[in-house]
């Protein structure tokens, strides 16, 4: 009598085991499969949003994202135009966490001094004061190389060797795969649109062999376009109305870089993922806490180094999705390590389907860490190439 009242109660605490662990599995499921589908269209999300914005950004009719753009971008017949060309002689020094960039490179116009004064020379107000701008940024040296006169077409032409610093805002949304196109905004200081526009020198603009950049590929074209910039404020001039707005003809630059894709991921990445494969194994060790506390220290680590190399941005990037995920694996993995003994083990001992259905869920938790981590990859590398 006493033997089969313990045979049933062994019966009823399977029984109960086993409605528990298919419970775990299940919800583990559903879990893993919301979380994969809704972190992928995030990120599909996000890397759609940088190809966007960089389209704008060099797009000479799209306007640019986040900023005021020009209620009028159609340009007159009678508008003087100004030939500009640009030379990137060389990339000093770029810096992604605090956004600005060093530069050297060479400038020219080109222009009718008979029906435009480019240089100031007529008014006493812009005599002998550069007669251009880097939008966002400084120019920290300049140095007039040649000048040049042609009667025959009331043509003249003057090159200047620039040096300056940009501050320019890099999305690195997509970190490690990030891409960028590091810009050069050039605007006359004082004429506006209605009298000047430039006009891109596609022939001569290039950019040196010499440029390069460390963790960086860049693509060996340059591309160039021209955009009106609007202002729509009068600051403070007396002489013009509240609400004064003005567009300036602006010529941008712009040189693409980008990482290695793959390479980058598993560079930045394959320590954490070593962690994460620990604590798959910690199940088989005499001591799994001492795995799984490793592992969690580990990505901890991985984190505080990834926020050095990173500006301070409110986003959620690609490289802290992916830390975020294995830090959720691993925590995972330390909460089924103290469960499943105690739901498998409460009557003593382990019967097959116990077993089995313990194997199934650290195999569920695997396959969502790999599963997650190609998808994620993929979209990413799918918007970098």
């Amino acid at each position: 009598m006493k033997l089969l009242l313990l045979n049933k109660l062994g019966f009823q605490n399977k029984e109960k085991s086993h409605i528990i662990l298919n419970v775990i599995f299940i919800s583990l499921l559903i879990a893993c499969t919301f979380f994969a589908i809704w972190l992928s269209i995030h990120v599909n999300n996000v890397a759609r949003k940088v190809k966007k914005d960089i389209f704008q950004t060099m797009d000479a009719k799209s306007p640019d994202p986040g900023k005021t753009s020009a209620e009028h971008t159609a340009i007159d017949s009678s508008v003087e135009k100004v030939k500009l060309g640009i030379y990137l002689e060389r990339i000093e020094e770029i810096d992604i966490k605090q956004s600005r960039w060093n530069y050297e490179f060479y400038i020219w116009f080109n222009w009718n001094p008979k029906k435009i004064d480019f240089l100031g020379k007529n008014s006493t107000e812009h005599e002998n004061e550069m007669p251009f701008s880097i939008i966002n940024g400084d120019i920290i040296s300049s140095e007039i190389v040649q000048t040049a006169y042609d009667t025959a077409s009331n043509s003249q032409y003057i090159q200047y060797l620039i040096k300056a610093r940009n501050t320019q805002f890099f999305d690195v949304s997509l970190y490690p795969v990030d891409e960028h196109d590091l810009i050069i905004p050039i605007e006359h200081k004082w004429i506006d649109r209605k009298k000047l526009v430039f006009v891109p020198d596609t022939v001569d603009s290039k950019i040196s062999s010499r440029v390069s950049i460390n963790g960086y590929e860049r693509n060996t074209n340059c591309k160039l376009i021209e955009k009106p910039h609007a202002y729509k404020s009068a600051r403070g001039n007396p002489s013009l109305k509240s609400g004064y707005k003005v567009n300036f003809s602006q010529l941008r630059m712009a040189m693409r870089i980008s990482r290695g894709g793959l390479s980058s991921i598993l560079k930045l990445f394959i320590v954490l993922y070593i962690a994460v494969l620990v604590t798959f194994i910690a199940p088989f060790a005499s001591d799994p806490s001492r795995y799984t506390v490793g592992a969690l220290f580990t990505t901890a680590g991985a984190n505080y180094i990834l926020a050095q190399k990173l500006p301070a941005v409110e986003i959620f990037t690609f490289a802290e999705i992916i830390n975020t995920v294995c830090l959720v694996i691993i925590v995972l993995m330390m909460a089924l390590l103290a469960i499943l003994p105690a739901v498998i083990f409460a009557d003593g001992n382990a019967d097959p389907y116990e077993k089995k259905m313990n194997r199934r869920i650290n195999m569920t938790c695997f396959i969502f860490f790999i599963i997650i981590n190609i998808l994620l990859s993929a979209i990413a590398l799918q918007a970098n190439g």
